[in-house]
């Protein structure tokens, strides 16, 4: 892992969350550095060899392990989840495994993206096979799981993804500013609608509308992902709109998030319960706006917690223009999901979630397998 890692963070957060309710963690981190296989091989026989005689000591009654597959891929193929997995079964301690990302999609990244896709497929069987409970992040992933007839059973949890942003200090965007500020968070993902929001950002643009897009977080305005961005703003002639953010500390991010008039969500597949960005856009208390599509969360829509749209860049323009027109409406809809990220997506609905799927593990075995309180480990 990086300096920047959300899934680390995440586990961090959540064994913070988890010792509230009475439940001993530890944790026991894979940094990875090496990027040759033989380097990174040496890497993961030293952390798995560290790792085992860690576990011996500590006796633990069970172990959370959060499985993201390319922490343990070369090249993205998952050749160290089956060693990791070894090591984990011969404590005989039970596993619950919380499955971020776990299989990469059918149809992208070209013959590479088909390699990874079936490996990873392959690798999630031995996953799911050695978990006594798994922690799902998305209703839609639920169902994913359900479906594959090629997969064990096993009892499940769902826990929406929470933020990891600590909470913002900055005051909320003002009417009275200009130009107003149309944050994204997460523009660098694969996938996301670039064309959509740039298309909408230049209707924006010749309806008048003093506008600034800023492209929040990771990877920064030097990377190619900007570039892209830059590139595709030029042929629009909204150029001249983009700003970069970059790599921001954790505060100073979740400030930049609340300063902005309105928040875009831009996956195609939906709000989704699985996406940081999205409980992070949420929790800032600015308005947010994203598109529909196919796996969108229903409970989400329930709650009205953001302006969810058509994904076509007049229904995004029309939403930005109506939301900036309009402060009360951005304020009520801020208020909104910020108590949705905090009811719906917070952590401490993860830590309950994972402790329930404890205790049954430990009603069925009273005194676990060491005896003693339940310890983690973050994979």
């Amino acid at each position: 892992m990086g300096a920047i890692c959300g899934v680390r963070d995440h586990a961090t957060l959540l064994a913070a969350a988890l010792a509230e309710l009475d439940v001993t963690c530890s944790l026991h981190w894979l940094s990875r550095e090496q990027r040759s296989l033989r380097g990174s091989r040496a890497e993961m026989r030293a952390w798995g060899t560290r790792l085992a005689a860690e576990l011996d000591a500590q006796q633990p009654d069970a172990i959370l392990l959060h499985y993201s597959v390319f922490s343990y891929s070369h090249r993205g193929m998952p050749v160290y989840v089956a060693p990791m997995l070894a090591t984990l079964r011969r404590t005989g301690a039970p596993i619950v495994t919380v499955l971020h990302e776990f299989v990469y999609p059918w149809g992208l990244g070209g013959p590479r993206g088909l390699a990874w896709a079936l490996t990873q497929r392959a690798a999630v069987i031995d996953v799911v096979r050695t978990s006594a409970a798994l922690v799902v992040t998305s209703p839609s992933r639920v169902d994913w799981l359900v479906s594959r007839r090629w997969l064990p059973r096993r009892p499940m949890a769902l826990a929406p993804v929470f933020s990891n942003l600590p909470a913002p200090v900055a005051p909320l965007a003002s009417a009275q500013h200009a130009p107003r500020r149309i944050g994204l968070f997460g523009y660098a993902y694969q996938g996301v609608a670039r064309g959509l929001v740039l298309d909408a950002a230049r209707l924006l643009s010749m309806r008048g509308v003093d506008f600034r897009l800023a492209l929040l977080g990771a990877p920064g305005p030097n990377s190619p992902a900007a570039a892209a961005w830059r590139e595709q703003a030029r042929v629009r002639g909204v150029g001249d709109r983009l700003e970069f953010a970059g790599v921001l500390p954790a505060r100073e991010l979740a400030d930049a998030l609340a300063a902005c008039d309105v928040l875009l969500h831009a996956e195609p597949e939906g709000p989704t319960a699985r996406k940081t960005t999205l409980a992070a856009s949420l929790a800032s208390g600015a308005p947010v706006v994203a598109l529909d599509g196919p796996r969108r969360w229903q409970e989400l829509l329930a709650a009205h917690a953001a302006a969810v749209v058509t994904p076509t860049p007049d229904a995004v323009a029309a939403a930005v223009a109506r939301l900036l027109s309009d402060e009360r409406m951005r304020a009520a809809l801020g208020e909104r999901g910020a108590a949705f990220a905090e009811n719906a997506m917070g952590v401490r609905r993860s830590a309950r979630a994972v402790a329930r799927l404890l205790d049954e593990l430990r009603r069925s075995s009273p005194a676990g397998p060491h005896g003693g309180r339940s310890r983690e480990l973050v994979g």
